[in-house]
């Protein structure tokens, strides 16, 4: 149980590190570099992403001493779509059902969002090896 609770502390932390790096990205392309707001929070997704997997894997799970980008990076990446795409349609589901203001359905969102990210990473992409 201890285990656990470090890596749900990290895993938070990445997270919250991952969210600082991925908004200065988005609003540099943005706002500095006035590049298209999709093209903009595609890389900045994309950045978030390598950052994410390479803390993930080589502090806060450690599956194997050598940071790979084979496999495991895959599985990720797949995880990572699958988040984000049932988060977008959970909450446009809410937001069209309920016309809630689509800020407050995301809060709200976020614990499950976290959960599902923390357990598919934990025992599926970044899983140790057998």
């Amino acid at each position: 149980m201890h285990r656990l609770k470090i890596e749900v502390t990290k895993f938070t932390l990445v997270g919250a590190a991952n969210f600082v790096l991925t908004f200065v990205v988005f609003t540099m392309m943005l706002k500095v570099m006035l590049v298209n707001y999709l093209f903009s929070l595609c890389v900045a997704w994309i950045v978030g992403l390598f950052f994410s997997y390479a803390l993930n894997f080589s502090w806060v799970f450690k599956p194997e001493e050598k940071l790979q980008f084979k496999v495991r990076f895959l599985k990720y990446f797949l995880a990572s779509g699958v988040s984000i795409v049932l988060n977008m349609l959970i909450l446009a589901f809410i937001v069209e059902r309920t016309d809630t203001d689509p800020y407050y359905v995301q809060l709200a969102l976020l614990p499950l969002i976290v959960l599902f990210n923390f357990l598919a990473a934990k025992f599926w992409a970044l899983r140790h090896s057998s």
